[in-house]
């Protein structure tokens, strides 16, 4: 079973994105209630403190948490903890990916410090986080790896090739790399990095 949480900013076509299966469990933050709503998918669980939901008659009938608006942690952590709990195969966080409030998709990214199997989507990307592995990618698109907080990577089938490269936190060498043959591996020697794959417009 995979737990997927949608949050704001929300992608408009979640079902394309997360290709949903019959047995997901569907936690929704906060205003994402009414856009999955909207996209008519199945709501399992709605969480936060519902400030910037407009309708709150939308969690009539819904499980619901409902979170104090002073507290020490995002609605989005909750419901990733909640999730936690469901001892899940995949975690995969839909949407929170830019928007008005950047902080929050900031916060994400921390995120992947405790929850290891996260993965974050929307329209046009696609984030996790890599350990000691070597990963084949295959991707029409920018893949770029940032270090987490720091980790001995090869890469290979890239246009920008590295060799046993030691990538430090705030290394920005890792961005907007391109994948040259049919697939490229990434190797991760020592440490975690941060995936980042970006679709282009080509």
């Amino acid at each position: 079973m995979r737990a997927i949480i949608v949050c704001h900013p929300t992608p408009k076509d979640i079902k394309k994105i997360a290709s949903l299966k019959d047995d997901d469990y569907i936690i929704a933050v906060d205003q994402a209630v009414t856009d999955l709503y909207k996209q008519r998918i199945k709501i399992d669980l709605a969480i936060g403190d519902f400030d910037s939901l407009k309708n709150h008659g939308v969690l009539t009938n819904l499980n619901v948490i409902k979170l104090m608006p002073e507290k020490d942690v995002t609605d989005t952590y909750q419901a990733l903890l909640e999730a936690k709990k469901l001892d899940v195969s995949e975690l995969i966080l839909v949407g929170g990916i830019g928007g008005d409030r950047i902080e929050h998709f900031m916060v994400h990214l921390m995120h992947f410090n405790e929850f290891r199997n996260l993965k974050i989507m929307d329209d046009h990307s696609e984030i996790y986080l890599l350990g000691e592995t070597v990963k084949e990618v295959s991707f029409d698109g920018y893949v770029s790896i940032f270090a987490y907080p720091e980790a001995m990577v090869t890469l290979e089938g890239f246009k920008y090739p590295l060799n046993e490269y030691l990538l430090k936190a705030y290394d920005p060498l890792g961005i907007s790399n391109e994948i040259v043959k049919e697939k490229a591996q990434i190797h991760v020697l020592k440490g975690r990095v941060l995936v980042v794959l970006s679709k282009t417009d080509r």
